[in-house]
């Protein structure tokens, strides 16, 4: 369930500090260049050389190279088995992860990005290989993937175009998705880490036309997605999947079947607005059963279009956001393509030291509703909601981050629930450990009505370079 992917909010708070500190010092740093200003010699007329030791020559300035290394856990604490018969208790995710990620400044106005990552979680191992489903090990145990990979230029002064594999955010929401459909995900452990972190890149032509008009900043944006990539989700033999088996999947095609989106931004003093619009498709698979096929029980992805707006608005401490989407063309056998209405509002509050509160909620209406949807395979209600409730703070000069979230899926959580709690420390720079727990409650609907003991502590140590 794509709403289910948590994000991390509270960065508004966090940029402005670091903004102050880092313009206290520019403003401390000038005064003293201006005292030291007037003790300078004449030129003697011979170049004075410093002392040398070893190699000085600098690095070239034209390319950046950084990345992580990270070690993440999990540790299940209630016994419980996946739908396959593998029991998940203890030690479920001892992973080690390595990020890169070089920038690079071609020329005047062109920049380029690549970066990639790979992990190998040796919980498996630990635990014994042979527990584990094929595709689990598969997906769980090894993997590795080209993350962002493009470059960025001006063709003209109000004319940018970015060709490659990026993330485009759409949406307002700190946790929930509306409007925010064009790059998938990648839950495989649903709830444990925001949506900002699990966002995959897409392959994509982008190109933006800016213009200053009525006191404000305006952004016409078209993009076309030539690669199909779509969320990856939990698969069989999982804790999180409840399927005895994989079913055979239909799936579009790169470049044959290129998505297109377009947006329309507005920015102005204290408030934002957008239109949006898309042509792409579902990251959700749908069962479909085709007696033409050798295997007739399937999942295809539907073709959308999408129209959509929000909007932000500041008021003292206060971020006010609201996002609507109209979208069509979810298919059902048996019955026709139906039409959704999805609504999402919320609000932010700053006005605490060091502290963000965050509350959101959406309702999604589906059009021409059948009673039949509630049941198996579809397991669809004509109204459903989730509310994400947010709390923040930090300690210790920003050392200390402690978060609370919570997902209610449905008004009063009938359909389920997550909360994470989770606080992260920062022992130097660049060097910081994490810990917390992820809590699932069982819901009336699936996914969640199979998770509810699949409770674990989690936690982290990571180092950036």
């Amino acid at each position: 369930m794509q709403s289910l992917c948590l994000r991390r909010s509270g960065r508004i708070g966090l940029a402005a500090i670091v903004g102050a500190a880092l313009a206290a010092t520019a403003t401390a740093q000038d005064d003293l260049d201006d005292i030291l200003g007037g003790f300078e010699d004449e030129d003697p007329g011979f170049e004075v050389q410093a002392p040398t030791d070893g190699d000085t020559t600098e690095p070239p300035t034209w390319w950046d190279l950084s990345g992580s290394f990270e070690l993440s856990g999990s540790v299940n604490y209630l016994r419980h088995d996946s739908a396959t018969g593998t029991n998940y208790v203890g030690l479920q995710r001892l992973r080690s992860r390595l990020n890169l990620q070089l920038d690079l400044d071609l020329a005047e106005d062109w920049q380029a990005r690549i970066e990639s990552w790979g992990f190998y979680d040796s919980a498996y191992a630990i635990n014994g290989r042979r527990h584990y489903t094929g595709a689990v090990l598969s997906d769980y145990e090894l993997d590795a993937e080209i993350g962002e990979a493009w470059i960025h230029g001006k063709l003209h002064d109000a004319l940018d175009v970015k060709l490659g594999r990026q993330i485009v955010i759409w949406g307002r929401s700190e946790s929930l998705r509306v409007l925010d459909v064009l790059n998938p995900l990648d839950n495989r452990e649903p709830g444990r880490v925001d949506i900002e972190d699990i966002r995959r890149p897409l392959g994509m032509l982008r190109v933006d036309a800016y213009r200053w008009l009525w006191d404000g900043e305006w952004n016409l944006s078209a993009i076309a997605i030539p690669e199909i990539r779509f969320s990856r989700n939990p698969v069989v033999g999982s804790d999180f999947s409840p399927l005895l088996m994989s079913l055979p999947k239909d799936e579009p095609k790169d470049f044959k079947d290129t998505e297109a989106a377009a947006a329309l931004t507005a920015i102005f003093s204290g408030w934002d607005f957008s239109l949006h619009g898309a042509w792409f498709w579902n990251d959700t698979p749908r069962f479909h059963f085709d007696p033409t096929k050798p295997d007739p029980s399937r999942l295809v992805y539907d073709r959308l279009w999408m129209v959509g707006a929000g909007g932000n608005y500041t008021k003292g401490s206060w971020l006010f956001k609201g996002e609507i989407a109209y979208l069509d063309g979810f298919g059902f056998d048996g019955s026709d393509d139906k039409a959704r209405v999805d609504v999402l509002i919320g609000f932010e509050y700053y006005g605490l030291t060091n502290v963000t509160i965050s509350v959101e909620g959406t309702n999604r209406h589906l059009f021409d509703y059948e009673d039949a949807l509630l049941g198996s395979p579809y397991f669809v209600r004509q109204d459903s909601q989730e509310i994400a409730l947010r709390y923040t703070q930090s300690f210790f000069n920003e050392k200390l981050a402690v978060t609370g979230l919570v997902v209610l899926v449905g008004w009063n959580g009938g359909d389920g629930s997550i909360v994470r709690l989770s606080a992260d420390y920062e022992l130097r720079d660049a060097l910081g450990i994490g810990a917390g727990i992820v809590l699932y409650q069982k819901g009336d609907l699936p996914p969640l009505n199979s998770w509810g003991r699949n409770d674990r502590l989690i936690f982290n140590l990571k180092w950036s370079f």
